[in-house]
């Protein structure tokens, strides 16, 4: 392996981090400068591993000596990022050379996740209800017409800021959005219920007039036809929920715009047990509606709610039962 080769596996590995950062609806300032930031340190890596003439395989303590290399007590952090930066990078290496060694993990996760925040009926309400401040009255309808739509679908807010014209599929039988290219590159449809429906085709109408006529792809946008950006909304949403005065418990997440996601599979569960459905046949049909990779993914949610954990209790595999990240 020469030093021009693993230069264009190490371009290969930054352009494919950043064609995936670019998909993601919360990609900017700060994480165009964490890609910076890990692009800099894989190249001085690759610097050090030229300064040592090259030595291939390259071995897994060769890379842990970088990882500490003028170490400091007082950066608790900086080695555990130079560590995942270069086990990362090493990793899709290896998948082309077999022998290249990748250092193992050497540090324990210091956060304990926190039960996600599930807002009740009436906290939605008031959402709903409350004042947008500060904003046009075609921003306040495009961000409370957003609000409603994650609550009633319990889509992604990524997949939300994504959705063309084309893409919501109002006169449809029956009406709903295709949701193309998301998370785990799947695609799927996400029928809407008939007030869902109303709202939409409400605010399509106030789009077109707030928009006089211009062309705009995406279809929640502003009046300059551009697409919205997740921060401005974001700061929004955290105005009403400070305006409506709701916050989380001791162990709760603060509530998020994904939070409605959350709070949609744990309703659907809730009401199916309270009707008697057997959960555990209905949950592969919820893991598709949410666009999750496979029903173990939607487990989570089980243990979202008191009320959900009886039902929960009953399954046969607690393995399923483990948390995990953003669904």
């Amino acid at each position: 392996m020469t030093f021009e080769a693993l230069s264009q596996h190490l371009d290969a590995f930054l352009a494919l981090k950043a064609a995936r950062a670019r998909r993601n609806p919360y990609f900017e300032g700060d994480q165009r400068r964490r890609l910076r930031y890990e692009g800099g340190l894989l190249r001085s890596f690759l610097s050090r591993w030229q300064q040592h003439g090259c030595p291939w395989p390259i071995r897994a303590d060769f890379a842990m000596e970088w990882v500490m290399e003028d170490s400091s007590i007082g950066k608790p952090y900086r080695d555990e990022h130079r560590l995942l930066a270069v086990r990362a990078f090493l990793l899709q290496v290896r998948t082309f050379e077999g022998r290249t060694g990748v250092p193992q993990i050497q540090f324990c996760k210091r956060f304990k996740r926190r039960t996600p925040y599930i807002f009740s009926d009436q906290e939605i309400q008031r959402i709903m209800k409350a004042e947008v401040r500060k904003q046009t009255p075609f921003r306040a309808a495009t961000v409370r017409t957003i609000i409603g739509l994650l609550a009633s679908t319990g889509i992604r807010i990524g997949e939300a800021l994504r959705l063309s014209v084309a893409d919501v599929r109002l006169e449809a039988t029956p009406p709903h959005l295709y949701i193309h290219d998301t998370k785990f590159g799947k695609s799927r449809n996400v029928v809407l219920h008939p007030s869902t429906t109303a709202n939409l085709q409400h605010y399509r109408h106030e789009r077109e007039v707030s928009l006089r006529g211009h062309h705009a792809e995406p279809f929640f946008t502003n009046t300059l036809c551009r697409p919205l950006i997740y921060n401005p909304l974001r700061h929004t949403f955290r105005q009403l929920l400070k305006q409506v005065g709701i916050v989380p418990s001791a162990h709760q997440r603060r509530p998020t715009l994904h939070s409605f996601r959350h709070t949609f599979a744990v309703k659907r569960l809730t009401l199916w047990q309270r009707e008697g459905i057997d959960i555990r046949q209905q949950l592969p049909r919820l893991s598709v509606y949410l666009g999750h990779y496979g029903p173990e993914s939607t487990y989570w949610y089980l243990s979202a709610t008191p009320e959900l954990l009886q039902d929960a209790s009953t399954l046969s595999d607690p393995e399923q039962m483990r948390t995990g990240g953003r669904r």
